[in-house]
């Protein structure tokens, strides 16, 4: 790292990740969770590559990457291998195969003898559609490094795959720092800045781990910060430990996001798209929203981090203590879905509830199957999935983890919680819904377009074909969470669920897609009506 402000910032689509997805589709056939291309694509590869498809290399990709390994598994392999793979030049160019190794020299020979570069050439443009979004929003991101650490690398490089969803990493070495990960084909200006956000992540990584092993002993004594997440969250950080195995990890990685997010606005990401970014960041990382705060302070203040670092650990401890660490949690943290599922699997239990309606009762059926294989797929354990009409109830059943299907007209327990949901139903003729904070605190909502995201009123309009899932406390539970489906149409409900995933509720319509979070307690509603 240099102390000079001048950096060069390339984006592309790696050849050789590219080269690794091609013998990649061939070895599972163009089927696989990791494989994100369209069919059309896979076509091309598949009969461009087809004479090759018995290769020694295709048959170490099946063994290595071997579909009957964990999900995790697998994925830690890929980023392993696409580490090597990115910062190599192109591999068919390189004739010593030996100095590569026995696998790197596999990938050379294959990529020599299919002429895998002409396969490469003729889909550039494919490539370059998605890149160049991305590479205006982080022209200016080099220099915001540099002026918020004082430090620099000669080099940012987005290494990137177009067909394989490489779990997204950095490297930095040798005056470069990498983004190594995916790109997807469908780049439309949101999608842009969500992937900005998440390379600007990845770059700051390098930085923050200079600045930690500086001054980590400033922050050394505030691990209740980590103490309370793993409260809230046991399941999902005791699975984590990457991330939340030590208070050093942890705070890496709120340094890290909270920087990325502040640097994303200084790159022209709009600030509603930033705001729901730290919303939905603010779940497995606490509390990042006073983290990004701080560097407001900082910047007016003229300093680098490294000068701020004091004054930001004196801040931190004086947010919260650890006897009221807690009540800072749910004041800055939304109640989410994310929230009911850890605690699902931290219990072991969940009851779906369906109300009178046949098809209710249907969907609670078909609901009780989809759980089952993702939590089997993704962690190797299922819970136990009761399925019960409202009058079937037992004291016991109320305090666990509950999902209620149905609107107040079906589900009795809807119309019991209809004054505590954040998004209300309400009977005009028909049932439609209203947002309102009269039982929480902070209230945040979002439209979600291909083009942007827009901060919504309370009183903005609602569809009137709707489908809708939202979280919240359990009244009745200790630490554990209701989650309430519904929706005009089974088609609207299946949708939301597809949709659904760190917000506190998913509301759909024809066309329409919006998201909000809500705080427990606390703070000042910055959604007037």
């Amino acid at each position: 790292m240099e102390t000079s402000n001048t950096s060069v910032l390339t984006v592309e689509m790696n050849p050789n990740l590219e080269l690794f997805a091609v013998i990649y589709i061939l070895a599972f056939n163009g089927s696989d969770p990791f494989i994100m291309v369209p069919p059309d694509y896979i076509r091309d590869v598949l009969t461009y590559f087809g004479p090759y498809r018995n290769s020694e290399i295709v048959r170490y990709v099946q063994g290595v990457f071997n579909s009957s390994l964990p999900f995790y598994t697998r994925d830690d392999a890929m980023m392993a291998l696409s580490t090597r793979l990115a910062k190599l030049n192109y591999l068919g160019n390189i004739t010593n195969d030996t100095a590569l190794g026995l696998d790197l020299g596999l990938f050379s020979e294959f990529a020599r003898e299919s002429n895998f570069e002409a396969f490469y050439r003729a889909h550039l443009k494919d490539y370059e559609r998605p890149i160049s979004n991305l590479s205006k929003i982080l022209s200016r991101a080099p220099q915001w490094y540099w002026r918020l650490f004082g430090k620099r690398y000669t080099r940012f490089r987005v290494e990137a795959s177009y067909s394989l969803r490489i779990h997204p990493h950095s490297v930095g070495e040798n005056g470069t720092v990498y983004y190594i990960g995916f790109i997807p084909r469908d780049m439309d200006p949101s999608k842009a800045y969500g992937l900005a956000l998440v390379v600007l992540h990845e770059f700051a990584h390098p930085f923050v781990e200079d600045f930690l092993k500086e001054n980590f002993q400033l922050f050394k004594n505030m691990s209740y910060y980590l103490n309370e997440i793993r409260s809230e969250l046991p399941f999902t950080t005791s699975y984590d430990l990457e991330h939340y195995g030590t208070f050093y990890n942890y705070l890496n990685e709120l340094f890290t996001e909270s920087m990325a997010e502040y640097i994303g606005l200084k790159c022209g990401i709009p600030e509603d798209y930033v705001t729901l970014q730290r919303l939905s960041m603010s779940v497995p990382l606490f509390p990042l929203s006073k983290f990004f705060e701080e560097y407001g302070h900082m910047e007016k203040s003229g300093m680098k981090v490294s000068e701020y670092a004091p004054i930001f650990a004196r801040h931190m401890a004086e947010w919260a203590t650890p006897e009221n660490v807690s009540a800072l949690y749910w004041e800055v943290t939304p109640v989410t879905w994310v929230h009911e599922r850890d605690s699902i699997l931290s219990n072991g239990k969940v009851v779906i509830v369906y109300g009178t309606s046949g098809s209710e009762k249907a969907l609670a059926e078909f609901l009780e199957q989809i759980p089952q294989r993702g939590y089997l797929q993704g962690y190797g354990q299922a819970p136990s999935i009761v399925l019960k009409e409202v009058d079937e109830l037992t004291p016991d059943d109320m305090k666990a983890n509950l999902i209620l299907i149905g609107t107040p007209e079906t589900n009795e327990l809807v119309e019991r919680l209809n004054d505590r949901l954040p998004v209300k139903f309400l009977f005009n003729g028909s049932w439609t819904l209203r947002r309102s904070n009269d039982s929480v605190g902070m209230f945040f909502a979002f439209k979600i377009t291909n083009e942007s995201v827009i901060s919504l009123l309370l009183n903005a309009p609602v569809p009137s074909q709707w489908g809708l899932i939202e979280t919240i406390k359990n009244p009745w539970g200790n630490n554990t969470y209701i989650t309430v489906i519904a929706g005009r149409d089974k088609s609207l409900i299946m949708q939301a669920l597809q949709k659904t995933g760190y917000e506190s509720y998913t509301l759909v319509g024809k066309k329409y897609l919006e998201i909000g979070f809500y705080m427990e307690t606390g703070g000042v509603n910055t959604q007037n009506t």
